[in-house]
């Protein structure tokens, strides 16, 4: 489900905000005349959760907009795009002060009535926050609450237990879910956090809550919000929207309209505010033994897409670094190792950017871009813009580096520019499928076009079927269709590097003779590197095996495009396992 376009009812911007020395990033979402009813700080969940939300919340403060709302959609504290990291100390009370700050901020614009939505986490930490330090809000929704930090980690290791056959409980209290590791300090910290044990008084002048149908709320936590002058609501649409892959995340319009209407209730005129002077550089990472790391946001290519260029204060050396996104993530749980990891870089001189693609994140939509596209034509144009813009005078000095779906298209991308690196971690079985079926894609017949889109779902959705219809397509059709990518790439002078999973060996790991055909497909050329990475899957959601990705990623751009020697490089590393 898209996200509605309100264009003339609404102005988006992105901002940092907060304090100079740990500065948080967000959205501001806005009516274009410059009144306003009222502020919203929109609180947004965490891990996956807040990857298939994200649409849902866009769509809230867009609609809030047209009514007059001025919204603030932020990441907390060492998430998303804000400064500082995941594992840092007193993680409960960075997020409660993330949204202290949030809504210090609405007020400085000069909006007097503040009111909140937070959703899952999002809604047990503005909770708390209004708890702990009064916060005032005219209004309060808890859109499907975690009742404690402690419920959520229990919901989040239960998942967890059913996902994955090798899962086991860590005896030490930590805590690994699909998207982050919380170790056991952090997972302490967390479950400080709950909305049962706050004080009697209101968290807000009026509160909704809206619960799952399938969820059961625990007395003790309907007892203690029965005090707070609460009305209830429950929603069938949570499951379509947090249950599945975020790509395939169906919005709740029922709920969000039941939400806005809500919110909006309360009739006030509006009023001026000021939102000029928007923050858009921050310097995001102070340490000692590198460059201070400055970031600013961009808009890129001819169809403005979003990204965020992270370089050092002072000159820059090397090519361009382009880290591309895979799905509809926003730099929370797996996906923000692309924001730790350019902002290592830049602390050694190279320029980095994260951008998102044509109608994924913040970057917006083209005109009849499907709702959910697979391995869309359009995103390597997008991939290509946004390389010759950072570097007009020579878009090959550029690194491109990818997961799963970005992977192919940091093959694709660099093999038309011929850029100076590539990274692809997990690429497409069928990426050279995938290659053939541009050809296809770019005919003149639209029943010719309709099919590269169908071949194209097949690798998304069942890879498997696709190289065995691959290999037999090959004895069919004439050899120009058949290239081996990865091998033509390297040949041409491109620096090259395939991390892999094991998990993409062969669908029949046990029975050798198929292991050893794969093994021989990825292994067949010596002009690049190819390296099985113990413990990594193919989407990168497992602790040890990303730490060991990102411990070779950041091995290899250092010393080939930055100068770096391990053995000069002071910082700790991530752990990485031969």
């Amino acid at each position: 489900m898209t996200t509605p376009t309100i264009a003339e009812h609404a102005v988006e911007e992105p901002l940092w905000f907060g304090p100079s020395e740990r500065p948080l990033f967000g959205w501001l979402t806005m009516p274009p005349n410059g009144l306003a009813r009222g502020g919203v700080l929109i609180a947004p969940p965490i891990g996956g959760e807040a990857s298939a939300g994200r649409r849902a919340l866009r769509h809230v403060a867009l609609s809030l907009a047209e009514r007059g709302f001025v919204s603030l959609h932020f990441d907390y504290h060492g998430t998303g795009d804000s400064s500082g990291n995941f594992d840092d100390a007193e993680r409960d009370r960075a997020w409660v002060d993330s949204v202290v700050e949030a809504a210090r901020y609405l007020r400085s614009l000069g909006l007097t009535s503040i009111s909140t939505v937070g959703m899952r986490l999002g809604a047990t930490t503005v909770g708390v926050a209004a708890d702990v330090h009064d916060l005032q809000f005219s209004s309060m929704v808890l859109w499907d609450p975690c009742e404690s930090g402690r419920s959520y980690l229990r919901e989040q290791s239960a998942l967890q237990a059913l996902s994955r056959e090798d899962f086991r409980v860590d005896t030490n209290g930590s805590i690994e879910t699909s998207e982050f590791l919380f170790t056991q300090q952090a997972a302490a910290e967390l479950r400080k956090l709950s909305l049962s044990d706050g004080s009697p008084g209101p968290l807000a002048e009026r509160v909704l809550v809206v619960t799952r149908d399938d969820r059961r709320i625990s007395d003790k936590f309907r007892d203690h919000l029965e005090n707070k002058n609460v009305e209830w609501a429950t929603t069938t649409e949570q499951g379509p929207m947090l249950d599945i892959d975020a790509l395939y995340a169906v919005s709740p319009l029922q709920t969000i309209d039941r939400i806005v209407k809500w919110l909006a209730e309360p009739p006030s005129s509006p009023a001026p505010f000021d939102a000029s002077g928007l923050a858009r550089t921050a310097v995001v990472v102070r340490a000692l033994g590198v460059d201070p790391v400055s970031e600013r946001c961009v808009q890129l290519g001819a169809h403005r897409l979003f990204g965020i260029v992270s370089e050092p204060i002072g000159a820059a050396r090397g090519p361009w670094i382009v880290l591309l996104n895979s799905g509809n993530e926003n730099h929370t749980g797996r996906a923000r190792l692309w924001v730790e990891l350019s902002r290592r870089w830049a602390g050694h001189g190279l320029r980095c950017v994260r951008f998102d693609l044509s109608g994924f994140g913040d970057s917006p939509w083209r005109p009849g871009q499907p709702d959910r596209p697979m391995y869309n034509q359009q995103w390597l144009d997008d991939v290509v813009q946004v390389a010759r813009e950072l570097s007009p005078k020579d878009p090959s000095n550029s690194v491109l580096i990818g997961l799963c779906s970005g992977a192919y298209l940091a093959v694709e991308g660099a093999l038309s520019l011929k850029a100076r690196g590539a990274c692809a971690i997990n690429p497409p079985v069928g990426i050279d499928f995938l290659h053939a079926t541009e050809r296809l894609e770019t005919s003149r017949r639209t029943s010719v076009r309709a099919m590269a889109v169908r071949l194209k779902q097949l690798v998304a959705n069942r890879r498997w079927d696709a190289a065995v219809l691959w290999e037999t397509l090959r004895v069919l059709l004439p050899s120009a269709y058949f290239v081996d990518v990865m091998t033509t790439l390297a040949n041409s002078g491109t620096d090259l590097l395939v991390l892999a999973s094991t998990d993409d060996i062969s669908p029949y790991q046990r029975v050798p003779f198929f292991r050893s055909i794969d093994i021989r497909r990825l292994l067949e050329s010596k002009n690049f590197q190819v390296k099985f990475v113990p413990g990594l899957d193919h989407g990168m959601h497992d602790a040890d095996g990303r730490a060991r990705v990102a411990s070779m990623i950041d091995r290899h751009v250092l010393e080939h495009f930055a100068g770096v020697s391990p053995r000069t490089d002071s910082e700790t590393r991530p752990a990485e396992d031969s």
